[in-house]
């Protein structure tokens, strides 16, 4: 049922007693008429000034219509198809593929209205069909993202009357968060269909190679592999660490009804410089549910020198002490400290040119504060002009005036700066995911770690981000978060820094890994040392000293993932050039492959391509400006199956049952999906939804009024000038 209503701005009773005043004012007018002229004319005269007077009044008064329509939406379902490798494996229960076929079909959800249901099928990411078909599912999702799914259905519940989820999947989620919290957030019944065995299935799986990103010629790392086992009791396993496909490494192991576990550590002690692929690869058992998930890859950039660095502190305080001691526990790092009093003297000894030339990374740490001597600074920056590459931690009684002189070696600009301190957490968003400082376990989980932390101090400071710099985490205050960047990072030309705007960074430690260490938590990593040595290890990569440079988003993708490059292109004078011509040739698995990279901004470039096998890749870039060749770069990457999706095969039923019970669902298997029908029928809230929708329109605004009423005064004039009136 539609409503009209029209408004006006003041009283009607006001309006109608000036209508009338109007119509009264046309008629006096036209009593009396020199020369004397017909009534029928009169009358016509009358009516036209009448008409011009009240719709100026009426306009001067602001009318608004307003129609309000009542409609009646239907409720929706809304299913989620699981579209991941895991879900066209074999397991002790029968082919999955014919499983989750036989789920949907005896769900029979398609039997709904098409107005009443939609679908969405999910991997890593979220696609909607306009119509749903099974052709649609390709069974190549690299990982599971069920999270992702349920927040996709809670965006669209905004505008949708959608009353109820339907979920078929194995369950097993390899990204993103727990669904458990987002089932619960989106307070909609979610049914479940489990698809697959929820036993242990059997298989033998490299979960993860963890090792340092940077290392050094001749300085020997641990290299940490980590294996499961299960459905085994028995067996023998042969571990090989190779490197560029060459083995360097092995270990043997022994299964057993009490081991179902390995973590195999091999030392490795690179010999060459460059990129170099370490792969982890170990031998199948029998009756193996796949051999996938039996090798896995790493890259690591060898570097030629270990490093020297200079820490400025402006004052004595556990900051300066937990950072100088993260750096000292790695071997072969040596520390340079100057920490200023509260003159301008300095504790040990005074900074001086050949102490800090012999340094190759500088640290400052609440460094200059008031009273930091103008020679001091200007050693810094002398430094810093070469390249030197530059950690910076806050403070509270730091000095942003003077810190004014070093601002263009770092990735900020200083708005404005109080001393009054506030408490802060780190805001860690999903795009920042793949910056090397936040990098634990190298999966999407390390997110949650760092959104964990405790909060650290920081002062009223409003800074404005560089546009090459990135941020690494944003801040929340109060659970809200704001706008400014809590730590940052910028590489431009050959110049790194690493900015952390905010102290007590000792809270991290003391708060939080020693906290769950009392607690026996014993696996907590310990986030300060992570991002201080991942820091390290960003900063001392040298950054080339070239004019073109050009590199892949990460070294490792998986199969039908996009290779995305990005490129920076610089002049002599290391200013961007926005006009070049990037041309990028890619070869490996076979193939050869040319991609021309496209200008996004200040000397940035990018381009991607699709379609790469299985294979490891090498590439070479060539900018050319006006004709002639700027420089060049190279490097590699690797195109394989990641085996995220097979480091787990058995169905979640406890998490799928989990979800359907806390949201009011139902969790099924494929052969008593039947009854799926019947249970929506008998939701409570499954029923249609009223929806009112109110338009108001400015009739005041409208063109039209004015115009009819110039009009009745344009054809009022006429008509008086040809009957010769005055």
């Amino acid at each position: 049922m539609n409503s009209y209503y029209l408004g006006i701005t003041g009283p009607w009773w006001l309006t109608i007693l000036l209508i009338l005043f109007a119509v009264a004012f046309a008629i006096f007018s036209y009593r009396k008429t020199i020369p004397p002229i017909s009534s029928s004319r009169k009358i016509v005269l009358i009516t036209l000034r009448s008409i011009g007077l009240s719709l100026l009044l009426f306009i001067m008064f602001e009318p608004i219509l307003t129609i309000i329509k009542g409609s009646s939406e239907p409720p929706k379902l809304v299913v989620l198809l699981d579209n991941s490798l895991s879900i066209a494996q074999s397991d002790a229960v029968g082919d999955r593929k014919i499983l989750y076929k036989n789920a949907i079909n005896n769900s029979d959800f398609s039997s709904i209205e098409k107005e009443n249901f939609k679908t969405a099928i999910f991997g890593n990411e979220v696609y909607s069909p306009d119509e749903f078909s099974l052709k649609e599912i390709n069974y190549k999702g690299q990982m599971t993202d069920i999270s992702k799914a349920i927040k996709w259905v809670s965006s669209k519940s905004e505008n949708e009357n959608i009353q109820a989820v339907l979920l078929i999947t194995d369950g097993a989620f390899n990204a993103g968060n727990n669904p458990i919290y987002d089932a619960e957030f989106l307070g909609k019944p979610i049914f479940t269909i489990g698809i697959g065995d929820s036993t242990q299935p059997k298989d033998v799986s490299i979960q993860s190679i963890i090792t340092n990103e940077n290392i050094y010629i001749n300085n020997p790392i641990p290299v940490n592999v980590n294996i499961k086992v299960s459905g085994y009791n028995e067996g023998e396993l042969n571990l090989k660490l190779l490197d560029n496909g060459s083995t360097i490494a092995e270990q043997k192991f022994t299964v057993n009804p009490d081991r179902k576990s390995f973590t195999a550590v091999f030392e490795y002690s690179p010999k060459q410089e460059g990129i170099r692929k370490l792969t982890a690869t170990i031998n199948s058992l029998n009756n193996e549910i796949t051999n996938k998930n039996n090798s896995a890859n790493e890259f690591v950039n060898v570097l030629k020198n270990k490093r020297k660095i200079a820490i400025f502190s402006g004052s004595i305080n556990p900051d300066f002490s937990f950072v100088k001691n993260s750096f000292l526990a790695e071997k072969g790092v040596d520390v340079i400290s100057f920490i200023q009093k509260k003159g301008s003297e300095f504790y040990d000894r005074q900074p001086n040119e050949t102490d800090v030339k012999d340094a190759e990374m500088i640290v400052l740490i609440g460094f200059p504060i008031s009273e930091t001597p103008a020679n001091v600074i200007q050693i810094i920056k002398k430094e810093l002009e070469k390249g030197k590459p530059l950690l910076f931690i806050a403070s509270q009684f730091l000095d942003y005036n003077k810190l004014r002189a070093l601002e263009e070696y770092l990735p900020f600009t200083t708005i404005s700066s109080k001393p009054q301190e506030f408490l802060a957490i780190p805001d860690v968003k999903p795009e920042y995911a793949s910056n090397p400082l936040l990098r634990v376990t190298g999966k999407d989980s390390d997110i949650d770690l760092w959104n964990q932390l405790p909060p650290v101090f920081r002062t009223e400071t409003f800074v404005k981000v560089k546009p090459e710099s990135e941020i690494v985490s944003g801040l929340k205050v109060n659970n809200a978060p704001l706008k400014e960047p809590l730590i940052l990072t910028r590489a431009f030309g050959n110049k790194k820094s690493v900015a952390f705007l905010c102290y007590g960074l000792f809270r991290w430690k003391l708060l939080g890994y020693a906290s769950e260490l009392s607690k026996g938590r014993t696996g907590t990593p310990d986030l300060l040392d992570i991002i201080i040595e991942n820091s390290r290890k960003w900063l001392s990569t040298p950054q080339d000293n070239k004019q073109v440079i050009i590199r892949t988003t990460k070294k490792l993708y998986t199969n039908n993932e996009t290779v995305e490059f990005l490129g920076q292109i610089y002049d002599a004078a290391n200013t961007p050039i926005e006009n070049a011509n990037v041309l990028v040739k890619v070869s490996g698995g076979n193939q050869e492959r040319d991609l021309t990279l496209t200008s996004i901004g200040n000397g940035r470039y990018s381009g991607k391509l699709d379609g790469l096998s299985e294979s490891d890749y090498y590439f070479s870039g060539t900018a050319i400006n006006n004709g002639n060749k700027i420089g060049s770069d190279k490097g590699r990457f690797n195109v394989g199956q990641i085996a995220l999706e097979f480091q787990d095969l058995r169905m979640n039923s406890s998490l799928l049952r989990t979800i359907s019970d806390r949201t009011g669902g139902k969790f099924y298997l494929p052969e008593n999906a039947k009854s799926f029908l019947k249970d929506l029928e008998n939701l409570k809230n499954f029923k249609p939804k009223s929806v009112t929708i109110r338009n108001e329109s400015a009739l005041w605004n409208l063109p039209l009024f004015l115009i009819i009423s110039i009009l009745c005064f344009g054809i009022e004039w006429f008509l008086r000038k040809r009957a010769g009136m005055l």
